[in-house]
């Protein structure tokens, strides 16, 4: 068995995460209209990436939509759809 690498209130919730980031990365092509690998590039070295890691505030409980907006915020994006 594989350890967690995300805990929240004695939980793993590793997939959740992995699950979010995903959906995130998809609101992210849809809305900037590139591909995945510039997606997960650009998303990866965000402030608002290192956030989500950081499980204690609940980001990742929000919805992809959400932390996307948080993204295009972050990087001066007025592209929001």
């Amino acid at each position: 068995m594989s350890e967690a690498i995300y805990v929240f209130n004695g939980k793993d919730i590793t997939m959740n995460v992995c699950i979010q980031i995903r959906a995130v990365i998809d609101v992210l092509q849809d809305r900037l209209g590139i591909d995945f690998i510039e997606a997960i590039d650009r998303f990866y070295t965000s402030k608002t990436y290192l956030t989500l890691q950081q499980v204690e505030n609940g980001l990742w409980a929000e919805s992809p939509e959400y932390i996307a907006d948080r993204f295009m915020e972050e990087t001066g994006c007025s592209c929001l759809n």
